[in-house]
């Protein structure tokens, strides 16, 4: 699990709890929980439930890569997005709604690492902790003594303005690229080599999405069924926190999923081209092809003063077939993440896509809007934004083998196979055959069994296993320069006005 780098303060907060709670997860490995009759105070014992539920999930290795443990807040976590934030926070509300989101991460996140403990560590914690909560003034249930511990915790936070700076300052955006990799590798010489080759890379890609559309029996349509369509649901009357970042109801946020939602078409040559749910095998994630499944992810991201809903769509599939006998980037698994960014009056700002490994970003900007030159990796941007007319949606094309964008156009989905929608936390904790759970990913946000051998040729760019499938989150999208699909500036920084095709 990723921990943030200690300062010495938070060394010597480490070492008091030790003094006087000695048996916190952070002193031992066992980490018992305190005694009955032990007297600690609520707070106290809100940390030492925390720790001791960190120390478990370390020794089973099921932590969750979603979003970044705060060294020193064990009952907070911090992604990219939320990390923009922390400069930001100056009045009562803006921080009490930047507290209240840092301590939903961690909930969504712990709730998928308990899941997945086994059996019998996790009855272990429900039993310690209700001997521990005996007599204290907090529920002896473990998941309502997490909420009301943060809840409390929270509120001793934001009425203490030294802890707040600690806080400001340790919740800073997690990188996904490993500096010492670039410095043994050269970094500044290779990215020369490398260049070129994603130049060529583009080219190619570019020409193949402006090709004129393939039809005939190979291409198979898929689509998840839209219901009767209600009254539109615009971005900006969303329910918005004191950040401006939206709160929408289910309703709305189902509404805005089944308006935007795909129409994939799949070249399809052998089962390695059949999109489905992914199961978890004992040993590795599998994809059922049985079960065609779209997976979807709410988000938001940052533009131009504004928060702006994403709304992000993938299919999975079992494998990229190897062509030829050293195929550098065949494997286990693969798949296709589209996202659309929608503007206030609910039409798109950008398309994006990429594979699950984060590679082969590309970028649909609206008619209005162009990538702007210079700045590190040039980003493939071959068409602008297609506008559906009444009826249609944005077809999503795929070569098959290896899942390339084949191209982006709009069509009518009458007829598209079904897909059933799926949110893509699902794959946080996925029951097993044998019983239990496990995650699709590993604590580090990769799923292993996933690995290409083009690892061995790109690690000096920094990368960690360039090619594996990763969890949402983890995902580095530039190999010279440093970009994520996350970063919550990145279309702010890729975009530009552009007159002569202005809206």
């Amino acid at each position: 699990m990723k921990t943030r780098r200690s300062t010495p303060a938070r060394r010597r907060g480490r070492l008091l709890a030790c003094v006087l709670l000695p048996l916190l997860a952070a002193c031992a490995t066992t980490a018992p929980l305190p005694r009955v009759g032990e007297a600690v105070e609520p707070p106290a014992l809100c940390r030492a439930l925390f720790e001791r539920l960190d120390a478990a999930v370390a020794r089973a290795g099921v932590g969750d890569a979603g979003a970044d443990r705060l060294d020193g807040f064990p009952w907070l976590r911090v992604d990219r997005p939320l990390a923009s934030f922390r400069f930001e926070t100056s009045t009562e509300a803006r921080l009490a709604a930047w507290l209240q989101r840092l301590a939903a991460l961690d909930a969504e996140g712990r709730s998928h690492e308990l899941n997945n403990l086994p059996a019998g560590e996790r009855a272990r914690l429900v039993a310690e902790w209700r001997a521990a909560a005996a007599g204290s003034a907090l529920p002896a249930d473990l998941a309502a003594a997490q909420a009301d511990c943060r809840e409390r915790l929270n509120a001793r936070l934001a009425a203490d303005p030294a802890a707040t700076e600690r806080l400001v300052a340790a919740a800073w955006p997690r990188d996904e690229y490993r500096d010492w990799q670039r410095v043994v590798g050269l970094y500044p010489l290779t990215r020369l080599v490398v260049l070129p080759q994603v130049a060529t890379l583009q080219d190619t890609r570019r020409a193949a999405i402006r090709a004129a559309p393939e039809s005939g029996p190979r291409w198979r349509r898929y689509a998840v069924p839209s219901p009767p369509a209600p009254a539109p649901v615009l971005p900006a009357v969303l329910p918005r926190d004191a950040l401006g970042i939206p709160r929408p109801t289910p309703a709305q946020r189902a509404a805005l999923f089944s308006a935007h939602a795909p129409l994939w078409a799949v070249e399809t040559e052998s089962d390695s081209d059949r999109p489905g749910a992914v199961v978890r095998a004992a040993d590795r994630p599998l994809v059922d092809s049985g079960r065609p499944v779209e997976y979807r992810h709410w988000s938001w991201t940052r533009f131009r003063g504004e928060v702006l809903v994403q709304l992000s769509y993938a299919l999975w599939f079992p494998e990229r077939p190897a062509d030829g006998a050293l195929d550098l980037y065949a494997g286990h698994l693969d798949g296709l993440i589209w996202r659309v960014t929608l503007r206030g009056d609910g039409t798109p700002l950008a398309y994006e896509s990429i594979h699950p490994c984060g590679c082969y970003y590309t970028l649909f900007p609206a008619p209005g809007w162009r990538v702007r030159a210079g700045g590190g990796e040039p980003v493939l941007a071959p068409l602008s934004a297609p506008r559906p007319a009444a009826g249609e949606r944005v077809r999503v094309r795929l070569e098959a083998r290896t899942h390339y964008l084949a191209g982006v156009d709009t069509a009518g989905a009458r007829g598209a196979r079904p897909l059933a929608p799926l949110p893509l936390d699902a794959l946080r904790s996925l029951p097993l055959p044998e019983g239990g759970r496990r995650s699709a990913f590993a604590p580090d946000g990769l799923i292993p069994s996933s690995r290409r051998l083009e690892r061995f040729l790109l690690w000096p760019l920094g990368v960690p296993s360039p090619g594996a499938m990763r969890q949402w989150g983890t995902h580095a999208i530039a190999f010279v320069g440093k970009r994520h699909f996350d970063d919550p500036d990145l279309l702010d920084r890729l975009l530009e006005r552009d007159d002569a095709d202005a809206d």
